[in-house]
C-alpha cells in the first residue's frame, strides 16, 4: 500500500468512526451533532454517495413509516396511496416532480402580502454584519432577503401550506421512512448586478441538509419567468453512486460551473422551471441545482423541507407552534404528530 493510499485509508477510517459515534448520539438523543454531520458529508463526497446510500437503508429500518397512506384531500387535489406512490416514483427516477395543480391565489397573496411588510435578512454572506430590512422591489439592495423562520410560522397562508398533508405523505413515501418537518423558508430574490451570488445558491451545488435523506418543496408565490430566477435542476443527478458524478463529488462541498455540469450531464438534462404563481415543485436536492440569476424583476419563493431524521443541530432547535395556529394546522399536527417533533405545541 502506497503512503497516499494508507493516508486515505486512515482518513476514511477516522470519518467512519466519527459517523458511527453520530449514529450512537442519534439513537440516544434523536439527533447527532455537527461534527458527525460533517463526517457523513465528507464520506458522501469520498465514496461517491455510497455511504449515504447505506445510511438511508439503515434509517428505513430505524425510522419506519408510522402509518399507511390513506386517501386525503388537499389544496392540490385528491390523493390516495397509489397517486402518492406514482409521484414518488417520478422523483426517484428524475429527482423532481412538478405538480399539476397550483396553490390557490389567495394563499399565495396572503403570504406575499405578509412578506412585503416583514423585515428579512439582507444577503447571506456570513462575513457581513447581520442587517434586516423590508424588501423594496423598486430599490433592492441585495440579491436575497430571508424572512426569519419564527415569523414565517405566524403567516396564516404559510400555515395552510404546512397543514396540507400532500407534502408530508409524498416525502414519507419517497423516504420509505418516517418524515418530519425540518424547516420552513421564505425569501425574496431580486435582480442585483446580474452576476451569480454564491451565497444565494446561484451556482450549481448539491445540498446535504438533514442527512441522510430529505425532500424540498418549492412554491412560487409570484410568477417566475426566465428573467426572474427560476429553479434549475439537473435531471437524474440525485441518483447516488453514479460513476460520472465521482469527479464532481470528489471536489467536496463546493460550487460547480455551468460548463462542468453540462459536460458531465449534458445540456438536455439541465432543466429550468418557470411557472405562474402557485407552481409547486418537489426536488431531491442532493442532486445538482441552483437558482438562476434574476436579470429583471423579483421572485418570492417558499420552501418546505421534510427529512428523516432531523440531523443538523444548528437549524433544528425546537420552535414552538405559534399561538395563532390555524385550525387546519392543528388538525394536521394531531393526525401526524411525529412530523412535528421540532415544533411542540405552545403551553
Amino acid at each position: 500500500m502506497t503512503s497516499a493510499a494508507l493516508q486515505e485509508f486512515k482518513e476514511l477510517t477516522q470519518l467512519t468512526q466519527t459517523a458511527m459515534r453520530g449514529m450512537g448520539q442519534f439513537l440516544r438523543r434523536g439527533e447527532g451533532n455537527a461534527e458527525c454531520w460533517r463526517a457523513f458529508l465528507d464520506l458522501h463526497c469520498r465514496t461517491n454517495g455510497r455511504s449515504t446510500q447505506m445510511l438511508r437503508g439503515i434509517m428505513r429500518v430505524l425510522k419506519p413509516p408510522p402509518a399507511r397512506i390513506r386517501p386525503f384531500e388537499s389544496m392540490l387535489g385528491k390523493f390516495d396511496a397509489a397517486s402518492v406512490n406514482a409521484i414518488t416514483e417520478r422523483i426517484r427516477r428524475d429527482g423532481y416532480y412538478l405538480f399539476e395543480q397550483r396553490v390557490p391565489d389567495d394563499v399565495c397573496d396572503d403570504i406575499a402580502g405578509a412578506a412585503r411588510a416583514i423585515e428579512g435578512r439582507v444577503g447571506r454572506n456570513p462575513e457581513e454584519p447581520l442587517r434586516m430590512a423590508a424588501f423594496d422591489p423598486a430599490n433592492p439592495i441585495a440579491s436575497v432577503y430571508d424572512i426569519p423562520e419564527p415569523v414565517i410560522w405566524q403567516i396564516p397562508g404559510y400555515q395552510r401550506l404546512i397543514a396540507d398533508p400532500t407534502f408530508l405523505n409524498v416525502s414519507q413515501s419517497y423516504f420509505s421512512a418516517a418524515s418530519a418537518v425540518k424547516q420552513a423558508n421564505l425569501w425574496w430574490s431580486a435582480a442585483v448586478g446580474g452576476k451569480p451570488d454564491t451565497h444565494a445558491a446561484q451556482l450549481f451545488h448539491f445540498d446535504f441538509d438533514a442527512a441522510p435523506i430529505w425532500l424540498k418543496f418549492f412554491f412560487y408565490l409570484t410568477d417566475v419567468t426566465p428573467q426572474t430566477g427560476p429553479h434549475v435542476f439537473v435531471k437524474g443527478s440525485h441518483r447516488l453512486h453514479q460513476p460520472k458524478a465521482r469527479e464532481l463529488l470528489s471536489r467536496g462541498y463546493v460550487r460547480i460551473s455551468d460548463e462542468d455540469i453540462a459536460q458531465v450531464y449534458g445540456l438536455d438534462n439541465i432543466l429550468e422551471f418557470c411557472g405562474p404563481k402557485g407552481t409547486v415543485l418537489a426536488v431531491d436536492t442532493i442532486g445538482f441545482h441552483k437558482g438562476k440569476v434574476p436579470t429583471s424583476g423579483h421572485r418570492l419563493l417558499a420552501q418546505l423541507e421534510y427529512a428523516t431524521p432531523l440531523f443538523v443541530p444548528s437549524v433544528s432547535a425546537p420552535l414552538p407552534m405559534p399561538s395563532n395556529a390555524d385550525r387546519s394546522l392543528l388538525s394536521t399536527y394531531k393526525t401526524y404528530p411525529w412530523a412535528f417533533t421540532r415544533f411542540p405545541l405552545s403551553a
